[in-house]
């Protein structure tokens, strides 16, 4: 077997990036917060996303979670989900920021509430816990609905 074509190599990326907005969409119950993208810095986070991405498995042990269940594991992205006593969430790395932002964009629109840092996002439910992450993680805390 060869490498793929680019056809194919395009619809395995697209089917990975659609794949991880379902699972989003699942776990964040589709909605929730407010009518706006506005971003909340978290104090003392002015520079949430200088400095290299964290792995997923970086973010996962300073949220609380031993063992993410890895969800996608594809060259441009990587997802697992946590399951802790401070609830369940998505965390999310991408290889690049471009990456990052059409995932962002694409899973804004079935709404739900995100903390966004350099090349990775967490998403839950519940923002209280996003903001107690971000006080260990960084980022941008964004709420949208869809």
């Amino acid at each position: 077997m060869g490498r793929p074509s680019p056809a194919t190599h395009v619809a395995m990326r697209a089917t990975a990036l659609l794949g991880s907005v379902l699972t989003l969409a699942l776990l964040t119950g589709c909605g929730g917060g407010e009518t706006t993208d506005k971003p909340a810095l978290a104090a003392g986070n002015s520079a949430a996303n200088a400095g290299p991405p964290a792995t997923l498995k970086q973010l996962a042990t300073k949220t609380g979670c031993k063992k993410p269940e890895l969800q996608t594991d594809a060259d441009e992205l990587r997802q697992g989900v946590c399951k802790t006593s401070k609830g369940q969430y998505t965390v999310t790395t991408f290889a690049t920021d471009k990456g990052k932002s059409d995932w962002l964009e694409e899973a804004k629109r079935w709404g739900g509430n995100y903390l966004v840092g350099t090349r990775w996002v967490i998403a839950g439910n519940d923002p209280g816990m996003l903001q107690t992450f971000s006080q260990a993680v960084g980022g941008n805390i964004v709420t949208s609905t869809p």
